[in-house]
Formats: structure tokens, C-alpha cells, sequence
């Protein structure tokens, strides 16, 4: 009987405790902070502005130039033969000054001038011409010349004046800005500065090659 009623008190003590349990709280521990990685701000570079040409160019080179004048009346040379026929081959330097309208069209000057080779067949030319272009790809451009100049031969002893045209090619080594051509090109082109019928029958035809400079 003591036995059993110690095995009671035993289980009442106990049932007591786990009872007392269910009513205690707990301690609530805070959270541990984790540092968060923040990304670095990347700011974006600035685009930068590209220089816009201004379209103004100059260029110089060398010339051959090639004449014929076949005229009614005997010219008289340095070296006392007469001719009616005067024919030349000459070399000398081409020098031009222009400005870029657009892509598409400038204004350019010319001056020529054919020192050297045959004597008594050296020429002068002076032009204005409007040089319509079209674009092959941002450094090639094919031209045309159509303008009116003066021609003088020490032959003729005289000026000429008239229609002039040519055809031409340029490559320059930087690529275009806006559509305008930028630093240094080099440039081909085929010239007629003077072409005459009638009293004289004249020809002029010129090989220009040389390097340009764009600003």
C-alpha cells in the first residue's frame, strides 16, 4: 500500500511539471543580421561628341597634261620652225582649294600650271567648278567636274576661255563624319580644261593625281 501510493504521488509530480512547461515561454533570441553585398554603381561613360568637319579641303599634286592646237594661221616657235599643228606633252603641279556644300556637292578651284617637257608647250589653268560626288563607301567617293576656266599656252602667246570638265576619284583614310569627309585623302582625275572649235581648234586633256586635306 505505501508502495502505491508513492507510485501515485510519483505521477502526479510529474503530470504537474509537464503541465508548468506548456506555460513557460520560451525566450525569443533577435535574428542574427547577414551583410548584404551591395553592387557597385556603375555611372555610364560619356558619348563622346564627334568634331564635325568644317568642309573646307585643299589639295596639290602632280599634272600631265597633253595639247593640241591646230590653227589657221602659222604660230612661230622659240626655235624659228612655223606650224600650223602645235602639239605638246607637258608636267608640272595642280594645286585646289574647296568647300563641301553636302554629301553630295562641293565648290572647288583649281590652278595648273605645266613648267616642264616639251619647250615651248607649257600651260596655265585656272577653273571653277561644281563637283557633284556619289559615294562608294565611307572612304571612296567617285566625282565629276563641270566648270569654266582660263587656258593659256606659251605658244598661243594668249588666254582661252571655256567650258570645263573632268571625272575623278578620291579615298580618304578616315571614315566620314555626317556625310563629310575628315583628314587626309589622296585623289585621281581626268581633266578637259579647254576645248575650242573654230579659228583655233584647241584641246587640253590633264592627269591629276595628288593628296587632299579635309578640315
Amino acid at each position: 500500500m505505501k508502495k502505491l501510493k508513492i507510485a501515485v504521488a510519483s505521477i502526479a509530480l510529474l503530470m504537474a511539471s509537464a503541465q508548468a512547461g506548456k506555460n513557460v515561454a520560451l525566450p525569443i533570441s533577435d535574428p542574427i543580421p547577414v551583410p548584404v553585398e551591395e553592387e557597385p554603381i556603375v555611372k555610364p561613360k560619356p558619348t563622346p561628341v564627334a568634331n564635325i568637319p568644317l568642309g573646307i579641303y585643299l589639295g596639290g599634286g602632280f599634272t600631265y597634261a597633253s595639247s593640241k592646237c591646230q590653227c589657221n594661221d602659222k604660230v612661230k616657235f622659240s626655235n624659228g620652225t612655223t606650224s600650223r599643228v602645235n602639239k605638246g606633252k607637258t608636267y608640272g603641279v595642280n594645286l585646289k582649294a574647296g568647300y563641301t556644300i553636302n554629301s553630295f556637292l562641293a565648290v572647288e578651284a583649281k590652278y595648273i600650271y605645266t613648267p616642264w617637257g616639251d619647250k615651248d608647250k607649257s600651260l596655265k589653268h585656272y577653273g571653277l567648278y561644281l563637283k557633284p560626288s556619289y559615294a562608294v563607301s565611307q572612304n571612296l567617293d567617285l566625282y565629276a567636274l563641270i566648270g569654266y576656266g582660263s587656258t593659256s599656252c606659251d605658244t598661243l602667246n594668249q588666254k582661252e576661255k571655256g567650258f570645263a570638265w573632268g571625272v575623278g576619284a578620291e579615298y580618304t583614310f578616315n571614315k566620314k563624319v555626317q556625310g563629310l569627309k575628315d583628314g587626309l585623302g589622296v585623289y585621281v582625275e581626268y581633266l578637259r580644261p579647254l576645248k575650242k572649235t573654230g579659228n583655233k581648234n584647241i584641246t587640253v586633256d590633264m592627269v591629276n593625281v595628288g593628296a587632299s586635306y579635309h578640315f
